[in-house]
């Protein structure tokens, strides 16, 4: 296997696999999801059906496809993590160093883009330039 595919999983292994992310994930998912779960229990089993009906709704959300849901969870527990755990050096490096990894590819996507947009109304351009010219 290429050394560079090893090296990526085992920082992803090990950054997936650390305990201090896992209690922040664990924690992130309580906030955006288990409170619904815990009510639907709750309202379930009391028979409250204001409690059940939000619940549900919030559910059902949920497991839409374009709910937002699991992206919302990571950042909170990234957020946790350096809040709870500000001394796990290893972690919060992997973080910052794939953020910005991410954020300067992205940067150049958009870049890259603008200066296409920028050729072809450019040559857009000069095309009308040009039938203008004929036509006088």
């Amino acid at each position: 296997m290429n050394k560079k595919v090893v090296k990526t999983l085992r920082n992803a292994k090990d950054f997936l696999l650390n305990p201090h992310l896992a209690i922040c994930f664990f924690i992130g998912w309580i906030i955006t999801n288990g409170w619904a779960y815990v009510a639907l229990g709750v309202g379930t089993y009391y028979e409250y059906k204001w409690l059940v009906a939000i619940a549900a709704t919030y559910l059902a959300i949920l497991w839409s496809p374009l709910c937002a849901e699991g992206i919302i969870t990571f950042l909170i527990a990234i957020f946790l993590m350096q809040k709870l755990f500000p001394n796990d050096e290893r972690t919060l490096k992997f973080i910052k160093v794939t953020y910005r990894r991410y954020k300067s590819k992205l940067k150049r996507k958009i870049r890259h883009k603008k200066s296409k947009k920028l050729i072809i109304s450019r040559k857009r351009d000069r095309v009308q330039q040009n039938a203008e010219s004929e036509y006088v």
